[in-house]
């Protein structure tokens, strides 16, 4: 092991890389930010919406409120933030994925002036979402935690993204961060996970935004904040080789890329 190696090991003894295998017998539906009727849908699950999944399993243990208050500025949020400071990184992968349009009944009083709410004629539109579908429904998460006790609730995740895209947990897999780094800042790999532009140069891939892991984008925003990610075409892996800011990991033999600042 290298020196930097070694360093990296070192200052991650804290940490927990989380694998966690999903099936998502039904897909899954994750629509941009800001969209209402007509709603694409991300390939992949952001990482905003892994950590409310494991927010949801962690926090319905305790009371909780579907939106938190924060006395100094008076703004609301998702209760996913008090889970926000334990999860270092989050991504999520798949060894194939199609995207389909589906066509649903929508309610949308609340997106009409009030002086129609009166109306029931104008209750219900048609809208058309999308869906994500993967190969024998399997979906792969990936926690990068600092808190062991944490990682053990990525058991109950039942849901990711809205209530009706149910999924089930069938195995997860926890290892110190420190075990589990391959190289620190060169080498190549193959990952069917999604990993940010800056860290790697890639190959088979396409460039998506996605919502960053900030305290705001669980607010009300008009501007979500996002980051470029190179994202699997939709069959095959990422191919790609590490630049310095980027170290990879090794998990029940996939091959993940994350940001270096991670592990400090």
């Amino acid at each position: 092991m290298s020196t930097e190696k070694v360093r990296a090991s070192e200052s991650t003894s804290k940490k927990y890389a989380v694998l966690v295998k999903i099936r998502a017998p039904a897909g899954v539906s994750i629509y941009h930010p800001l969209a209402t009727t007509a709603a694409p849908s991300y390939p992949l699950p952001p990482p905003t919406t892994l950590a409310g999944a494991l927010a949801y399993s962690y926090l319905r243990t305790t009371e909780f409120t579907e939106l938190v208050e924060v006395e100094k500025t008076r703004n609301t949020y998702s209760p996913t933030i008090l889970i926000l400071d334990k999860i270092a990184y989050a991504a999520a992968g798949a060894e194939g994925w199609m995207l389909t349009k589906d066509i649903e009944r929508v309610y949308q009083l609340i997106y009409q002036r009030m002086e129609r709410w009166g109306l029931l004629e104008l209750a219900y539109t048609v809208g058309v979402r999308g869906n994500t579908y993967y190969p024998n429904d399997r979906l792969y998460l990936l926690y990068i935690l600092k808190d062991e006790e944490l990682a053990k609730h990525a058991y109950g995740i039942t849901r990711i993204g809205r209530k009706e895209n149910l999924v089930s947990v069938e195995d997860i897999i926890i290892e110190e961060l420190s075990k589990v780094i391959k190289s620190v800042g060169s080498g190549t790999f193959k990952t069917y996970f999604y990993l940010p532009e800056e860290i790697a140069v890639c190959t088979n891939h396409e460039i998506i935004s996605l919502p960053k892991l900030t305290k705001e984008n669980f607010g009300t925003t008009t501007s979500p904040a996002t980051e470029r990610y190179c994202v699997s075409k939709g069959l095959g892996a990422v191919r790609g080789e590490l630049k310095s800011s980027g170290v990879l990991i090794e998990i029940d033999d996939f091959e993940i890329p994350v940001p270096r600042q991670v592990m400090s």
